[in-house]
């Protein structure tokens, strides 16, 4: 979707906004104003939530050793895989409720689509690299990813960061380089550490972040390894479709974990169906 398009969905759309509690308002109103917003799954009270953090929690841990290996072995980025999450498919269907597509829709400005979700294990091994060092999202202007942590999280255990507050230039918007502490200094001036907000917190600490327009991290785990579930959405015209799926499920497998959905649910999940028929044709990006 092209920027005048967008515009104009935007504006055809505002009245059709869902109406949010005051307190799902001020989650909004936090992504707006900085970028980020920090909860908990007990402040939130959404249902479902202990099955959902118990289903990572054990999945993270059957996952561990494996995670391990492929960190020493050299690979940069390690998330259960696709397979144990399709047989554990209310973990999946957690990031569908109503609520969190009222708040993902009032923040994005237009229906939400559902790009799915990861569980990502940090290995504590201090190495700064893949999205450990500063970076924007790809897929879209704005997005909303909702963090869920599944272990305690403390300053060495690799807490998610982010640049809260005004966004990059628009002549930048679509510049995806990895950062260093350097280069965001050189861009935000030396105020740039005030402004990081690092999210420590205990087992089911909840994060929403708006991460194509903030950058963000997870920074190097030194102390003890860390497990996280993150959901993410984004219009369901995305600006870079070409860069979204990157949950590692497979279409089919998004299609079985869909089946007995409500219809609204289906249309977030099953967001390519939405697109013209030559867009449908792009590969899902590589995790």
């Amino acid at each position: 979707m092209l920027a005048s398009g967008y515009r104009r969905a935007v504006a055809s759309h505002r009245r059709m906004l869902p109406a949010l509690s005051p307190a799902d308002r001020a989650i909004v109103e936090a992504l707006e104003r900085d970028g980020i917003y920090i909860s908990s799954l007990d402040c939130l009270g959404l249902p479902d939530s202990r099955e959902a953090v118990r289903i990572g929690q054990t999945l993270a841990a059957e996952f561990g050793a494996d995670a391990h290996r492929q960190a020493a072995g050299g690979i940069e980025f390690n998330m259960v895989p696709p397979e144990r999450i399709v047989i554990n498919p209310r973990i999946f269907a957690w990031g569908l409720s109503d609520r969190l597509l009222d708040i993902a829709e009032a923040y994005l400005g237009v229906p939400a689509a559902y790009d799915g979700m990861q569980i990502i294990y940090t290995v504590a091994d201090g190495r700064e690299i893949s999205t450990r060092r500063w970076h924007r999202d790809w897929e879209d202007r704005k997005m909303l990813k909702v963090a869920i942590y599944l272990n305690d999280v403390d300053a060495e255990g690799g807490p998610f960061e982010a640049v809260k507050g005004p966004r990059r230039l628009e002549g930048d918007e679509f510049s995806y380089d990895l950062m260093t502490d350097d280069d965001l200094r050189r861009m935000f001036g030396e105020e740039f550490a005030d402004r990081v907000t690092s999210c420590t917190g205990r087992t089911g600490t909840v994060i929403f972040v708006d991460t194509a327009r903030q950058y963000h991290r997870g920074r190097p785990a030194t102390g003890t390894d860390r497990a996280a579930i993150f959901y993410s959405y984004f219009a369901k015209r995305p600006r870079h479709p070409f860069f979204c799926e990157r949950s590692g499920l497979s279409r089919q497998q998004i299609e079985r974990l869909s089946r007995h959905l409500n219809p609204r649910q289906r249309a977030a999940a099953l967001w390519r169906r939405s697109l013209p028929v030559w867009l449908r044709l792009i590969p899902s990006a590589r995790v």
